[in-house]
């Protein structure tokens, strides 16, 4: 009978809201009960989900649900849809997926304004005649959208050349947890000096505002790509030689030693193999400046490596989004990932993670960044049978082990029954006292992805 009741009375609260929102934002933009369960939050299934193609919309739909108290899951590509706490609560997805519009392009100021939910593929083809692209280098490009990528924070393996995506970031239009439209920075390069909101709202995982568009610099598109795969018998020669070219003129734009594990899945059968780790030397630009990288990296690493091999254009960006895409990549995507921030001398530290041990399953495939700092910890083990809090002991090890670097290790993907046992983003940073006061004054109802932030904000 409880059950059953309790049943009655969620499925009572999924029809009122989706009447609702109906009324706010059109029928045709509310997705049918059908479909829900494709957008669970954690343990829950939201009590209805909405796909607004315009601003004014999203600004209606956060004016109701703040009013109403009620819960806001924003949402985009789910590329990365488990990131994060157990939410703290139910409530409704906002799809920003249709809000997929280029707003504006200026070659000659080199910027472009886009609609949040375009997503990156879209972006780089539409910026291609002009020989331009924002190089934000987030997984899975064909499904991943601007606006996901900014509140994840989530970049790729240019990163060392590059930065992050809030390095790109000009200026967003945000409409705030009451449903208030808000501009942050400008459209051209040079902007009015100030708090940087655009910084606040990059990887703040949407539990400050609802970023509807994003102006970005421009870079020059490269038209040439190149990577050289080198094998190394031991860990000590492979970080010595990518510190060694990293020293030098010709260093790479990216620059990434992977173990054995993760050499296999990135889809490559003429990597070279058999030996202990494979550093990947990544050129892009134009054909003069990549041939020069390769014949000089191949001339340094000539001695140090076991084993090189040069792979060219089609070969070389097929490599590099293998590389990018897997943390997330579907349906290979790994049952447990940590991803490290650590600078770039904590890199022998991130190797020897791969010794850590994680209930009992095989060691973890490792990517290490050795270009730009950090790097993950993938396991592709099915965890199923484990004990959930063992699962979340071992991932706690690594975080403390992490914390004393320093740096910090942010369990990206892992079985739902684990969070509840850990803080997927580690322990609380010295700042949060500030974080939770800033989360009051832009969420003072705590509607947006309430819990899933850092210390359950």
């Amino acid at each position: 009978m409880g059950k059953h009741f309790q049943m009655g009375k969620q499925l009572q609260m999924m029809t009122s809201a989706a009447s609702r929102l109906a009324g706010i934002v059109g029928a045709d933009a509310v997705v049918a009960a059908a479909r829900l369960p494709d957008y669970a939050v954690g343990p829950f299934v939201p009590l209805a989900a909405v796909r607004p193609d315009t601003p004014d919309a999203v600004a209606a739909t956060m004016d109701w649900a703040f009013r109403e108290g009620i819960a806001v899951y924003p949402a985009g590509g789910r590329t990365f849809a488990g990131l994060g706490n157990p939410p703290a609560r139910p409530g409704i997805i906002l799809d920003l997926t249709r809000l997929n519009r280029l707003l504006d392009l200026q070659p000659a100021d080199l910027t472009v304004s886009v609609a949040a939910g375009m997503t990156l593929a879209r972006l780089d083809a539409a910026l291609a005649p002009e020989g331009k692209h924002v190089p934000l280098g987030a997984p899975l490009p064909c499904r991943a959208t601007v606006g996901g990528t900014l509140a994840a924070g989530v970049s790729g393996p240019l990163r060392a050349a590059y930065g992050l995506p809030r390095d790109w970031i000009i200026g967003v239009s945000v409409v705030g947890a009451d449903g208030t439209p808000t501009k942050a920075g400008g459209k051209v390069v040079k902007n009015v000096t100030g708090y940087d909101l655009n910084r606040l709202y990059t990887g703040s995982l949407g539990t400050l505002g609802i970023i509807t568009a994003a102006t970005f610099k421009l870079a020059p598109a490269p038209t040439d790509w190149a990577v050289i795969a080198a094998a190394f018998h031991s860990a000590g020669e492979a970080v010595a030689a990518v510190n060694d070219l990293q020293t030098r003129p010709y260093a790479p734009l990216g620059l990434h030693i992977v173990n054995p594990a993760v050499a296999r899945r990135l889809g490559d059968p003429d990597l070279p193999s058999g030996y202990g780790l494979l550093a990947l030397a990544i050129a892009a630009g134009r054909p003069g400046s990549v041939q020069r990288r390769l014949t000089d990296t191949s001339i340094l690493w000539l001695d140090a490596a076991a084993e090189i091999r040069v792979k060219g254009q089609d070969d070389a960006v097929s490599l590099v989004a293998a590389l990018a895409d897997l943390p997330a990549r579907f349906p290979d995507a790994p049952s447990v990932s940590v991803r490290i921030n650590a600078p770039p001398a904590a890199l022998p530290r991130i190797l020897e993670l791969a010794n850590c041990p994680l209930a009992d399953a095989a060691p973890p495939g490792v990517i290490a960044d050795a270009g730009f700092g950090g790097g993950r910890l993938l396991w592709w083990d099915d965890f199923s049978p484990a004990d959930p809090a063992r699962i979340a002991a071992g991932l706690r090890q690594i975080q403390a082990s992490v914390a004393n670097w320093p740096g910090d290790a942010i369990v990206e993907r892992c079985p739902e029954a684990v969070k509840n046992h850990i803080d997927v983003w580690g322990p609380p940073p010295s700042g949060i006292a500030i974080m939770r006061r800033l989360k009051g004054q832009f969420d003072p109802g705590n509607i947006l992805n309430p819990g899933r932030f850092i210390g359950g904000l």
